[in-house]
Parts: structure tokens; sequence; C-alpha cells
């Protein structure tokens, strides 16, 4: 995302300032000339950069704390609510309720990435269980309905529309009063956009907002508008009651940062922003959770929703009790198991960027490189025999030609196949150790305090030193174990919901 090369720059200044050895007025100007620096880069409007220079300069007189204060912790809290309050209105948007019918109507410029975030937003409720429904009001651009019902099919959400009705209040009516019969709780009514503001556009949307009385106004902005999307968003507002806001395009325009905190200042709450081009590029924004994922501090809220949304957990405690039951081992089809949920999560990029400390772990290039080399050794292990896979290391120890076998088979050097087995001896130490801690797991909240502190140093010395390095130490490492516990992202015993169905290494195989 283009936004971290703002986080790094102010993560950097934040540092600054931590690093030096006095802490007095002018290091804190200091940190904020840079600060704003960035943010002016990032196309944030002077007039906010201004007042959040002003309100951290008076809230942190460091020259008369008293002594015994954390001067540091003090500014930096301080930068932090002034960088919240940039991008929060203060205002909650509207909640859905669970078995009643939810109407959204979606506004915006044409190009703005209406129509694909009106599916992603579909999609996004379908998979936390609400029954929702698309209708397609867009009857003035061409090929408007072909898109968003080539876009609910791969969603797997019902659709309605015509080819034939131009009027879009006819059209929005009848979809609207359809799904509503049938007991739809999320329906989502998109308009038609234009390419400029056109009185049209405005006399149309408040027609089609009489006609359906909608729950909430969702305002799409494309992010590559900058400043610019404060005059856009007014616009709309004083035509319909625009309850929120869904920003697109986030993850390719410099001017990110400027049409947040341009947004922000209408009123109107970010409710959510998209981050890519597929479906579930699409994230809930949640602004306290964005400023500390953009300063490289980690989004664990963000984290613990993809992790419950990808059914990982459910892997995971299938895998804790295999262990840690009598006769128990991890195996290398475990691994290839582990492989493949890492697989599924997506970005490598934007998972690490949730973990505190590891936001630049994924530099440039560095996450193809790391997905291919999963790929590779899943590869390997495709090659492998059931017995192979369904056993440990001395397999390998007994009989070492079997690597050339599998070598020869994957088509890869024998000293990749040499690197699958180093990284299974990473993997079953820290397996090793959840077998030691038993059937709890990773659920830290069954564990009394000191069985909690054994097990979470245990654990630390089952993973490799660099990784326990680049999450900052032993103490940064149980500070997040801690983080994790307290919301309840650790379980190993998750509520419900049915799993993914995971391809494994196919069994075709019965050589010996």
């Amino acid at each position: 995302m283009v936004l971290s090369d703002l986080g790094s720059k102010i993560s950097q200044a934040i540092q600054k300032m931590g690093a030096s050895d006095i802490i007095n007025d002018k290091v804190v100007d200091k940190m904020m000339n840079t600060v704003s620096l960035a943010l002016l880069q990032g196309d944030v409007d002077v007039k906010l950069v201004k007042k959040l220079k002003e309100d951290v300069k008076t809230t942190c007189k460091v020259d008369s704390m008293a002594s015994g204060v954390n001067k540091r912790k003090v500014i930096q809290n301080a930068l932090l609510k002034g960088l919240c309050g940039l991008l929060d209105p203060g205002k909650h948007p509207f909640k859905p309720k669970k078995k009643r019918q939810n109407v959204f109507m979606f506004v915006g410029l044409q190009g703005s990435g209406k129509t694909t975030s009106c599916t992603k937003l579909a999609y996004y409720y379908r998979k936390r269980g609400w029954k929702t429904a698309l209708v397609c009001a867009d009857t003035f651009r061409a090929g408007a309905y072909d898109q968003l019902k080539q876009n609910a099919t791969k969603a797997k959400v019902p659709y309605f529309g015509s080819y034939t009705e131009r009027d879009p209040v006819v059209v929005a009516e009848k979809g609207v009063e359809r799904f509503k019969k049938e007991k739809y709780e999320i329906i989502i009514v998109d308009t038609s956009g234009r390419h400029k503001q056109e009185d049209a556009l405005f006399e149309e949307m408040q027609m089609v907002h009489k006609a359906i009385t909608p729950d909430e106004v969702i305002f799409v902005m494309d992010s590559s508008m900058g400043q610019a999307a404060k005059l856009q968003a007014t616009a709309f507002q004083g035509a319909v009651d625009v309850g929120s806001i869904i920003i697109t395009k986030l993850d390719g325009h410099a001017k990110g940062g400027g049409a947040l905190s341009a947004v922000a200042a209408t009123g109107s709450p970010i409710t959510f922003i998209g981050t890519g081009e597929h479906i579930d590029q699409f994230e809930r924004f949640e602004t306290k959770a964005f400023v500390d994922q953009l300063l490289g501090m980690g989004n664990l809220q963000g984290l613990k929703e993809i992790i419950e949304d990808k059914s990982v957990m459910e892997s995971q405690e299938k895998l804790v009790q295999k262990i840690t039951s009598k006769g128990g081992e991890f195996t290398f089809r475990d691994m290839y198991d582990q492989f493949q949920t890492l697989m599924n999560l997506g970005s490598f990029g934007k998972v690490m960027s949730m973990i505190p400390g590891f936001q630049n772990l994924m530099g440039e290039g560095r996450e193809e490189q790391s997905q291919m080399r999963i790929k590779r050794f899943m590869t390997v292990m495709d090659s492998m025999t059931n017995v192979e896979l369904d056993s440990d290391l001395k397999i390998f120890n007994m009989q070492p030609e079997r690597l050339y076998r599998i070598s020869i088979g994957s088509g890869v050097d024998q000293r990749v196949v040499w690197e699958v087995l180093e990284t299974f001896k990473q993997f079953k130490r820290v397996a090793d150790q959840l077998k030691v801690m038993g059937r709890s797991g990773l659920d830290f909240s069954r564990m009394h305090s000191v069985e909690k502190e054994r097990n979470i140093q245990n654990l630390a010395g089952a993973m490799s030193p660099q990784i326990l390095q680049r999450m900052g130490g032993m103490q940064n490492f149980a500070n997040l174990i801690k983080q994790m516990d307290s919301m309840g992202g650790m379980s190993m015993h998750p509520s419900g919901g049915g799993g993914q169905k995971k391809s494994r290494p196919k069994k075709g195989r019965r050589r010996p």
C-alpha cells in the first residue's frame, strides 16, 4: 500500500524523538515538523495539518512537565490521538440488525468503484452469515447490469435488474420489494453515476432515495482524488443524507491520506476501504486500528478477523488435538496443511503488517519470493509417498536415498529438499512444545498466570531466534500473546462455522 510510505516517515519521526537523550520542547517541535511534512506530501489538507501540529504542541508542554512523567509516552500518545482525530468525525455509522430488512443505497461518481464495492459489501456480510442481495438500479451506464450480474454470481449473491426498464426508480422499487418479501437481511442498491456532478444525477438520486427509503446511504469515493474528496462528498451530502463513506483503490495512490482526512472532515464516518481488485480485498475501517497498522504497531483485531474468516482456528484445533493425543506426531502432511492455510490467508504483506514489528519484514519483491518458496516446498512434498508424508525425519535419516528420488520427481535441486527438511525441524520444535502444553493448545485463557508465563517462554524458546528478534525480543512476543489472548484470538476452540476444505498431497502413490 502506498500509504505505508506515509506511515514509515511518521514512525521514523517518533523513533528519532524516542532516541533523543533529552526530551524537550525543541525535540517535539522537530518531530512535528517532520510529521507535518510527511502529511503534506500525502496530500492532507494544510489546515488539518496545522491544527494537528498545534494540538500536539499544546498538549505536550514538555519543559513544564513534572519529573518522573514518561515524556516519550505522553508525546507519542498525543500524536496518535491527533492522527486518529484527523480520520474520525466522531459519528457512529448505521449498524444493520439481524432478522430485519436493512436497505443500503450506493451513490458516487462513475469510475469510483461503486458497483464493485456493492458486491464486496454483499460478500462481506454473506461470509458472516447474513442473507444478502443486490439490486442494479444503474440504467444509465451501458453494461452496468452485466457487471453487477457477473460480480454477484462470483460472490454467490442473488441479484435483480432489467435490460428493458430504463427508469431506475422502477427497477429499485421492484428489486427492494422482491427481496423484502423474501426476507433478505441486507439489500444493496447500486445507482447510476456520472463523470462529473450533474443536476440530473442528483435529481435521480433523490427520486430513488424517496422511493426505497434506505436505512443507509453510502457514498463511494476514489482515493486518487485526494483533498478534492471533501468537495465531492459535501456535494453529494447536500443532495441526499450520506450516512457513511467507502474509500476505494487505497492500495495504489499516494493521495490516499488526503482522501481519508478530507472525507472525515465532512462529518460522515468511513466504514470500509477497498485495498485491491479482488472481492475479498475489502476491510472494515477502524480509526485506531488503521493508525496503529499505518505506524507499524500492528492491527490485531484485523488479524483476528482474517483468521476467523478463513477458518484457520478450526484447522489449528484439529492439529493440536492430533499432536496432543497419545502417539500423535507432527508429520510432513501436517506441514503441507500449514502451508496451504498460509496461502489461503491472501497477501503475506498485509498479514505481516498486522503483526506488531513485522510491518517492514516484507520488503519490495520479498512477498512474491516468499510465496514462490512455499509453493516450491509444496511441490517437493507432492513428490513424497504416503509413507513419507505421514512420517517425520526418521525415515529420511535411515534411508537418505529417498531424497534423491524426491528431488528428481519434483524437478528441483537436492538442496531444496534439504531446505524442506530444515523447515520441518523448525515446525516440529513448535509442535513438540504444543504437545507439552497439552490440549489447551494456545488457549492461554484456560491457564493460570504462572502456567501462562511458563508456556509463553517455552513457546518462544521453540521459535527461530531470528524470528523472535524480528518480533522485538521475548518481551514483545509475550505482549503480543497477551494482547491476542485478551481479544480471545488465540483460542483453539472456535464457537462455530464450517472450515474450508483444504487440498492435501494426493494419496495416489503406494510406494513404501
